[in-house]
């Protein structure tokens, strides 16, 4: 039975210990909405162009994650200037003079949500097309891998778990637009299971017009 790669930036399926791994060694950095990972220097803006980073390590396959931890990140000083309390407001009470009613602190105003449409649904693969070993699920979230007998056994069983959303990560959480559950941890951001299921995962994609494979980005 194959062995799944755990390194990231792989995740395939492997039976050779011997065979050539490309992945990044370097934990992932996500530092004022731009994503990339520690080992490389590559930086972009979307979740989706983050895990189509090239590996810039090549080496072989493991089953054990040998990933450094990201550095804690650390939080600047509190300012030693601290706002004065609110003054009371002088309000006119007829013919008895004026008496002092305190004021109430205003709410901060929360930023409005951004109201992003949400991405287009992914296709089906092309049943005319030939699927090739250790292809990834493009669906967000799936971690299937196609087999050498993928195009030619019955894929009527194939189950996709998969997020129809975008990747959400703010002050430190991480999750999925379309889910409430949220985490610290990268990995554990990675193993969240998908909610949405759909017949059949998606290797390949379908032909565009030329008839050439379509280009989709890669997502797990």
């Amino acid at each position: 039975m194959p062995d799944k790669c755990v390194h990231k930036g792989c995740g395939k399926n492997f039976t050779d210990e011997n065979e050539d791994c490309y992945y990044h060694p370097g934990p992932p950095v996500f530092h004022e909405g731009q994503k990339g990972w520690n080992c490389c220097k590559s930086r972009v803006l979307t979740f989706d162009e983050f895990l189509s980073i090239p590996p810039c390590t090549a080496g072989k396959h493991s089953t054990v994650d040998d990933t450094p931890a990201p550095e804690p990140v650390t939080k600047p000083d509190e300012p030693d200037h601290i706002a004065p309390p609110p003054q009371p407001v002088a309000v006119s009470n007829g013919d008895s003079g004026t008496s002092t009613v305190p004021r109430k602190p205003q709410p901060p105003q929360e930023a409005a949500a951004s109201t992003q449409p949400p991405p287009p649904e992914l296709e089906s693969d092309d049943p005319s097309l030939d699927i090739p070993a250790n292809k990834n699920c493009r669906r967000r979230g799936c971690n299937a891998v196609s087999s050498a007998d993928t195009s030619s056994s019955s894929r009527d069983g194939e189950e996709c778990v998969f997020h129809p959303g975008q990747a959400l990560f703010h002050e430190g959480s991480k999750g999925w637009t379309c889910c409430k559950r949220r985490v610290l941890e990268f990995d554990e951001f990675m193993k969240i299971e998908g909610c949405k299921q759909k017949k059949r995962h998606m290797f390949i994609g379908s032909k565009n017009k030329d008839g050439k494979e379509e280009a989709l980005m890669t997502v797990r």
